[in-house]
């Protein structure tokens, strides 16, 4: 599933709009992803966590979080939901220790 995850999240990245960003004001970057977490929900639906950047060269960070809903139809798997977020180090610290209760599993 890891690798079909990361199919699909390209795949989703390379077409479209995004492909028009890229061709565009994005043009000679690339993006960088790293799946961070799979998990199974039901036998035909999954959520996956990744981090990426987009740069000329290797980032020294992933700064970016995206989570992708996906879903199984005919054998096939579709993206249904995308969320991304900029990853803000400080702001988890301080949630973390304050609350612990809201650090990822």
């Amino acid at each position: 599933m890891r690798s079909q995850a990361f199919a699909l999240v390209c795949a989703c990245i390379s077409t479209g709009a995004h492909q028009a960003l890229f061709d565009s004001f994005l043009k000679g970057t690339r993006l960088f992803v790293e799946i961070d977490d799979v998990r199974m929900l039901t036998a035909d639906t999954a959520v996956v966590v990744t981090r990426g950047e987009v740069a000329k060269k290797t980032p020294r960070k992933l700064g970016k979080v995206a989570t992708y809903t996906l879903v199984r139809q005919d054998g096939q798997w579709l993206i249904a939901a995308v969320q991304k977020t900029k990853h803000k180090p400080l702001m988890e610290a301080v949630s973390f220790k304050f609350q612990p209760a809201t650090v990822p599993a």
